[in-house]
């Protein structure tokens, strides 16, 4: 298994930054690697709440699902389909929002498995970890300007993470 950590800190209210992240439909706001994002299930948050997002990665779809959800400021998901993916699978996302020191803090992890054996664990070592890598701290970025801006982050732009106040890069 292959764990992805991610965090930032960003000066915007707490409530702020949880509400895009609870705006669980409205992931293209925030994630420079989605260009559209929907609800599927009449729930919008909660857990069972399901979502379909089209990726910037050349027709590349997902769809999610909440496993877990806290009104607290966090929740799980799991991808559960898509097309065009990397060859992993059993892939599930924490996201939590805090408060310390007067800013807000945005964590995540991401943990996945790989797909056909050593081949596979060899591709998620060259390619795949970075990759995903990269798209999982650009998440925090773009949610990062998203919340201290209010503008919608630019669709398959690489906003680098060390420009971000990370907590741990």
């Amino acid at each position: 298994m292959t764990t992805l950590t991610a965090n930032v800190r960003i000066d915007a209210p707490r409530d702020v930054v949880w509400n895009a992240l609870a705006d669980f439909g409205g992931t293209w706001k925030y994630n420079p690697n989605v260009i559209t994002s929907r609800s599927l299930t009449e729930a919008t948050q909660g857990v069972g709440a399901e979502r379909h997002c089209d990726l910037t990665l050349a027709g590349a779809t997902v769809q999610e699902r909440i496993l877990e959800w806290d009104d607290d400021g966090s929740y799980a998901l799991e991808i559960y389909d898509g097309d065009k993916l990397p060859p992993i699978e059993n892939i599930i996302a924490r996201l939590s929002v805090s408060e310390q020191d007067g800013y807000t803090i945005a964590e995540g992890t991401m943990s996945y498995d790989t797909k056909y054996g050593p081949v596979g664990w060899l591709m998620d070592r060259l390619v795949v970890r970075r990759q995903f890598g990269r798209a999982w701290h650009g998440i925090f970025a773009g949610l990062k300007h998203y919340a201290e801006t209010g503008q919608i982050v630019e669709k398959g732009v690489h906003i680098p993470f060390d420009q971000v106040s990370p907590l741990a890069a």
